[in-house]
């Protein structure tokens, strides 16, 4: 099992920062640097899990 997210996962911080919908996610992301590492805690099947990620380059 892949630990990144799935379709029906709910985001509700991004590196540390609560997340309330898609345009608070999008606003975290495009301020974090291509290639640097952010914690993402998400709700998946009713549990909140919590991964680290390293950010993609945006093209």
């Amino acid at each position: 099992e892949g630990v990144g997210l799935q379709v029906g996962d709910i985001v509700t911080a991004f590196n540390g920062v609560p997340i309330t919908d898609a345009t608070d996610l999008t606003a975290q992301v495009r301020a974090a640097a291509g290639g640097s590492d952010a914690t993402i805690t998400f709700v998946r099947d009713g549990e909140t899990r919590t991964v680290d990620v390293t950010l993609g380059e945006l093209g």
